[in-house]
């Protein structure tokens, strides 16, 4: 009998001892599913699991918020999740830059990144560089081209720049310090007239301003005022370009009137820095795929903005050429 009690105690130690190293084993099982360790490919496979905010440094309507429109369209059916586009316009497109800078780099916030950038850099306290950015695709460059109000008597660039002048002309931009704006500093260095500006929150206000005569002219991308000249309430004196734009026959360049300007406003998307290798390349596979599809380069033409597809390091190359660029021009206009 005492044998049975003995063996039936030996039993129920092996018991308590097995059951403690099934408590263990689940545990670890816990611990490694909780920190990813079961599939070294699952957070690199995982992106995204949720939308993602693009982020439009400028109101509606303007060039960059409409080519940014028709890629994400295209580019969340690739994804598989939505792509929302909100505009946070504000000091020269610096508020949304600064905003997408500051926010968590895991590939979820996104900016309608433009050459402002730079200038933002240069010209304002902003609390952010060209390096807070991860650069993902370039796709596309815009010559500037001026545009006067159809109620003024400039025919000609030759007749802007006489009356520019005699007395400072009011002039629309987008935005301090964004690229038809730096354009615009220049023209005055290099031509001697001079311009009164009247800064706005982005495209799709300031090309009101000069159609509804508010002010008599601008320096802009010819796809955001084209239904604007059609409508006669716009006219076209001038392309920023080292020959004449395909869209524009008839126009004369700034060089051909003796005013040798190529500047132009170009259009990427970027994320804050640090996004992880993995998530970076995804998306650029995925814009540079939506890129490529026959129906975005449709919309692009019928809106007549240029299209490219140009990689994270030919990118940041571009950034930084600009960079260089307008800290030699910014000398020349102070």
């Amino acid at each position: 009998m005492e044998d049975f009690r003995e063996k039936g105690d030996e039993w129920r130690r092996k018991m308590r001892a097995t059951e403690k190293r099934m408590v263990v084993i689940w545990l670890l099982v816990a611990v490694m599913i909780l920190f990813g360790f079961s599939d070294p490919s699952q957070a690199q496979t995982s992106f995204p699991s949720k939308p993602i905010n693009m982020i439009v440094p400028f109101a509606p309507g303007g060039a960059v918020d409409t080519t940014i429109r028709i890629i994400s369209e295209e580019a969340e059916k690739i994804l598989g999740q939505k792509i929302l586009v909100v505009n946070k316009p504000g000091a020269g497109a610096a508020e949304g830059q600064g905003f997408v800078a500051r926010s968590k780099p895991d590939g979820y916030t996104l900016l309608a990144m433009t050459s402002s950038v730079v200038t933002n850099t240069l010209t304002k306290k902003v609390d952010f560089t060209i390096d807070s950015f991860t650069p993902i695709v370039l796709y596309c460059f815009d010559p500037e081209v001026m545009f006067v109000s159809s109620t003024t008597p400039f025919q000609t660039l030759d007749d802007l720049i006489s009356g520019g002048k005699k007395e400072p002309v009011s002039h629309s931009t987008p935005g301090h310090s964004t690229s038809h704006h730096l354009a615009a500093l220049i023209l005055e260095k290099k031509s001697g007239m001079k311009f009164k500006f009247v800064h706005t929150k982005g495209a799709g206000e300031q090309v009101p301003m000069v159609a509804g005569g508010h002010a008599k002219c601008m320096l802009a991308s010819w796809g955001e005022a084209r239904s604007m000249v059609e409508q006669g309430k716009l006219r076209v004196l001038g392309v920023m370009a080292e020959e004449r734009d395909p869209r524009l026959p008839n126009v004369p360049t700034f060089k051909e009137k003796g005013f040798p300007i190529v500047y132009g406003a170009w259009r990427g998307i970027a994320g804050p820095k640090g996004i992880p290798s993995e998530v970076q390349q995804k998306l650029v596979r995925v814009f540079t795929s939506a890129l490529d599809k026959n129906e975005v380069k449709e919309k692009f033409s019928r809106a007549e903005y240029p299209i490219m597809a140009k990689g994270p390091k030919d990118f940041e190359g571009y950034i930084r050429a600009d960079y260089n660029d307008v800290k030699q021009i910014l000398a020349l206009v102070k």
